[in-house]
């Protein structure tokens, strides 16, 4: 499992003059979705379009709401599901974005490093 710190910005899919929203994260990817905070997603434009069960990393089982959401990752853009974060939850980059931008975790340097797609 690797995790560096990163900047991101997201928006919603649909932006309707609404401007990308950044945010500092943590790149895990031992995280499967990205999760953030409700709030900057609301301001980003992003909306719930259902809730999914997530476990966290102290074991619990929670339900957070869901929706789809463009992450732009030094400059990579991706359209990518996202998990609204309520108060005490972490904001994470998830594996799923991480794969579909091209990168990974350096976890040596605790940075992203672009990583080939394969295709077999």
């Amino acid at each position: 499992m690797g995790e560096a710190r990163v900047t991101i910005e997201v928006q919603g899919l649909q932006p309707n003059g609404v401007k990308p929203q950044k945010a500092e994260v943590l790149a895990d990817t031992g995280a499967t979705l990205t999760m953030l905070p409700a709030e900057l997603l609301a301001k980003a434009g992003v909306v719930a379009e259902g809730k999914v069960l997530v476990r966290t990393a102290d074991g619990r089982t929670a339900e957070r709401k869901a929706g789809l959401a463009r992450v732009t990752v030094q400059g990579q853009t991706t359209a990518v599901r996202v998990l609204f974060g309520e108060t005490g939850d972490a904001a994470l980059l998830g594996l799923t974005a991480l794969e579909q931008i091209g990168m990974t975790v350096d976890t040596v340097n605790r940075k992203l490093v672009p990583a080939p797609f394969n295709l077999f």
